[in-house]
C-alpha cells in the first residue's frame, strides 16, 4: 500500500489556500509531502473550478505539477471534485442542466488527470447532491456509464463515494458495468453513517480504487471508535495495495499533524 495525503495538509487559511490555486502553484506540495514521508498527493477542485488552472489546463500548471512529482518521486496521486457536492453540479441531479456542468466538469479532470499522471478521480455525492432517490442513483448510473467511455481511454478510474451501504453500491458499480468506475472508500464516513468499517470493506471486496482515512469522531488517527487493524487486514484481504490517503484534520498545525497521523497509520500497516 502506498501512503498519500490531500493536498489541505499544508496549510488552514482558506485564503491563501485559494491564492494559490488561481496562480497554480501546488508545485511546492510535492517536496513537502516528500520530505514528511508520503508517496503522493490528492489534489482537489472546489467551486472555483473555472479558474483554477489545474482544471482548465491553462498557464502551464499540469505540466509543472507532472515535472515536480517527476523530480520528487511523489505522485499525483488522484484529484478530488469537491464541487461535485453542490446539486448544480452533480450528475446525478435531477435537473438535465445540473448533469451536464458534472459530465464537463468530470471529462476536464479526466483530462487533467492524463496530462499530471495520476489515475483516480474521486466522485462524491454529498451536501445537496447526496442520493436520497432511485431516480438520482439511475442518473448517476446512467451519466458514469457514460463519462467511463473517456475514463477508460485515459486509463482514469471513477471512484465513487456515497452514503449507499456496500451492497446497493455494489449494485450501482455492476450496473454500470465499467472496470473504470469503483469506488472511493472513507473510513470516517462510514463509521458516521453507524456502518461497519471493516464489514463494508469485505463486501465491497476489489471494487475499492482508494481509500480515505479518517477516524470518528476524534480528529486524530488511533482516538476514535473506528478499528484501523480490522479495517487495514479487510483491505489486504480484498487485495487492495492503492493508496491510503489521509483526510485527517490540520487542527492548529497542519505540516505537524500530518506526519503524526501517517506515522500511526505505518504502525498500523506495517507493525502487524
Amino acid at each position: 500500500m502506498k501512503y498519500g495525503v490531500m493536498e489541505g495538509f499544508r496549510m488552514h487559511h482558506s485564503q491563501t489556500e485559494y491564492g494559490l490555486k488561481q496562480s497554480g502553484e501546488r508545485t511546492f506540495l510535492f517536496p513537502m509531502a516528500e520530505e514528511l514521508g508520503f508517496h503522493g498527493v490528492e489534489l482537489g477542485i472546489g467551486l472555483d473550478y473555472r479558474e483554477d488552472p489545474l482544471w482548465t489546463g491553462q498557464g502551464g500548471a499540469r505540466q509543472a505539477i507532472k515535472l515536480e512529482a517527476r523530480r520528487t518521486g511523489v505522485e499525483a496521486a488522484s484529484i478530488c471534485l469537491h464541487l461535485l457536492n453542490y446539486d448544480e453540479n452533480s450528475p446525478a441531479s435531477g435537473n438535465a442542466e445540473h448533469r451536464e456542468a458534472g459530465r464537463e466538469i468530470i471529462r476536464n479532470a479526466v483530462e487533467a488527470c492524463a496530462h499530471i499522471g495520476a489515475s483516480v478521480i474521486l466522485v462524491p455525492f454529498f451536501g445537496t447532491a447526496a442520493l436520497k432517490s432511485d431516480k438520482q442513483t439511475q442518473h448517476l448510473i446512467d451519466e458514469m456509464r457514460a463519462l467511463s467511455v473517456a475514463a477508460e481511454e485515459r486509463g482514469v478510474c471513477l471512484a465513487l463515494e456515497t452514503s449507499l451501504e456496500a451492497p446497493q453500491l455494489v449494485r450501482v458499480i455492476e450496473s454500470i458495468g465499467s472496470d473504470h468506475v469503483k469506488v472511493y472508500f472513507d473510513t470516517g464516513n462510514t463509521a458516521s453513517k453507524g456502518y461497519d468499517v471493516t464489514r463494508e470493506i469485505t463486501a465491497l471486496g476489489g471494487l475499492i480504487a482508494q481509500v480515505h482515512v479518517k477516524d470518528h469522531p476524534s480528529r486524530t488517527l488511533g482516538e476514535g471508535v473506528i478499528d484501523f487493524v480490522g479495517a487495514i487486514a479487510a483491505l489486504e484481504d480484498t487485495g487492495f495495495d492503492g493508496y491510503l490517503v489521509l483526510e485527517t484534520p490540520s487542527l492548529d498545525d497542519s505540516v505537524a499533524a500530518a506526519p503524526s497521523n501517517l506515522a500511526y497509520l505505518r504502525r498500523v500497516v506495517e507493525g502487524r
